[in-house]
């Protein structure tokens, strides 16, 4: 498993997961969009929105924005609710249209969550689905689609029968580093091919950094003239330390 830790910042707990949080179960989404899980968690962290989620799961790699020390509001039960103050959150991504990339994630997430499960010493019982929650949302809409016990059933076979990969690629669970940018401006891409561009960093200016991934720079800034963040990928290394 690739697990990438990319994580709200402390100056918007406030809105993304106010509560300190000692979990007690496990709450399986679908994003009912086309994103990758990279951008799913930039979204969330860049916006002012009070909805928020732990972890984004695509075809290849696990994205968490929230630690599991804190609350977020993912289950549309309310402030004092039981899967906004106690559930930890996943999201599957690709699920709008389905298919491999949705498969694959959905695998993914299956064995994410035994993972979880093993790690917290829980059973099976401790998976839920959103609609536990909030029965008029009806998430996660593609699993249940293709049938909740199936999911279970790809959990559990985890649990029992396959080795579960504990393996974080390097760089993923690094502590936050400082990435200062050079004399002229530089670009920051959705994508560490640098294909789709999302904004720029101004000279000299510095903000966070998550790691190396492809030879790039994951780095986490603030829009300039707003309070809001993006996350992406610079092509210069030059200014991390």
């Amino acid at each position: 498993m690739e697990i990438v830790k990319m994580l709200v910042p402390q100056s918007k707990y406030a809105i993304k997961c106010p509560y300190e949080m000692t979990p007690e179960f496990i709450i399986i989404h679908n994003t009912a969009n086309d994103a990758s899980a990279m951008n799913e968690i930039s979204y969330m962290i860049g916006n002012n929105n009070k909805v928020s989620f732990h972890c984004a799961i695509d075809d290849y790699r696990i994205v968490q924005g929230v630690p599991f020390n804190r609350n977020t509001w993912n289950a549309t039960d309310g402030g004092n609710g039981e899967g906004n103050r106690k559930g930890i959150s996943l999201e599957i991504c690709y699920s709008k249209s389905g298919g491999e990339r949705f498969k694959e994630a959905e695998r993914l997430t299956a064995e994410y969550t035994a993972y979880l499960l093993k790690q917290y010493g829980w059973g099976i019982d401790k998976v839920k689905k959103h609609s536990d929650f909030y029965p008029q949302k009806g998430c996660p809409h593609r699993t249940l689609e293709l049938g909740w016990d199936r999911f279970l059933n790809m959990v559990k076979s985890y649990m029992e029968d396959k080795p579960i990969d504990n393996n974080i690629e390097s760089g993923s669970d690094e502590p936050v580093r400082t990435y200062q940018n050079g004399s002229t401006s530089e670009n920051v891409y959705a994508d560490t091919n640098c294909t789709i561009k999302i904004g720029s960093l101004n000279p000299r200016e510095t903000c966070d950094c998550f790691g190396i991934f492809n030879d790039r720079a994951m780095v986490r800034y603030i829009v300039t003239g707003t309070s809001n963040y993006k996350i992406g990928f610079c092509k210069w290394l030059g200014g991390v330390k």
